[in-house]
């Protein structure tokens, strides 16, 4: 089990393309393409992963893609998701270390990834904290050891949220998207604003601290 993770997260990383919020100190430096920006980091680290299976439930909106693109890149019926969620620890030049939580969704043939642009607490009636939500967006990038912001295909967002029992068991968890639609066309993340999905918990497999899941 954790040797199928650690490779996951070793294939996740050679392909890159994390997105996440990064303080800036001096780092920034503009890049080629117009509208673009990295930050460059000196050591990426993962410190927890988790993968587990997202089912559709519900239709939650209208295609506002032509039928014939469905028909031709994307089938109507939306499919099971397989869901890589974690942390990475990020170093940059200046020696200073911070943590973001990364997040990759993908059906088997698409693939779309972000990293943590915040969130907040779940309370319960008594005001105890019972649950977290964190939202990713998908236009900042993590490229080798650079970050890149890059919003030309809009603002795209992936939300996970996390419940728990009163000992920290994970009890409830789902996910959903949202993109303004500005960028290029996108039936596969279309599809996936258009869905409600659950996660399976009895499909979940994680490597690293428990708590991890919760904060």
């Amino acid at each position: 089990m954790i040797r199928k993770i650690s490779k996951v997260i070793s294939v996740f990383m050679l392909i890159g393309c994390l997105g996440f919020t990064v303080p800036v100190w001096g780092a920034e430096q503009v890049v080629t393409k117009p509208g673009s920006i990295t930050y460059e980091m000196q050591d990426i680290q993962v410190q927890y992963a988790a993968e587990f299976t997202a089912y559709p439930q519900a239709m939650v909106g209208k295609p506002s893609v032509s039928k014939s693109v469905y028909d031709a890149v994307y089938s109507d019926s939306a499919k099971p998701l397989q869901v890589l969620y974690g942390v990475v620890k990020l170093t940059m030049p200046t020696g200073y270390s911070f943590t973001e939580e990364f997040i990759s969704v993908t059906d088997g043939v698409n693939i779309a990834r972000g990293l943590s642009n915040g969130g907040g607490s779940i309370y319960n009636l008594n005001k105890q904290v019972r649950g977290q939500n964190t939202e990713f967006v998908t236009g900042k990038k993590l490229t080798d050891k650079s970050v890149v912001k890059d919003y030309s295909d809009g603002w795209k967002t992936i939300r996970l949220t996390r419940k728990w029992d009163d000992y920290g068991n994970p009890m409830d968890f789902a996910i959903s998207f949202k993109w303004d639609l500005v960028g290029s066309v996108d039936p596969f993340f279309q599809k996936l604003t258009e869905t409600s999905y659950v996660i399976d918990l009895s499909t979940l497999r994680h490597k690293g601290a428990n708590q991890a899941v919760q904060r």
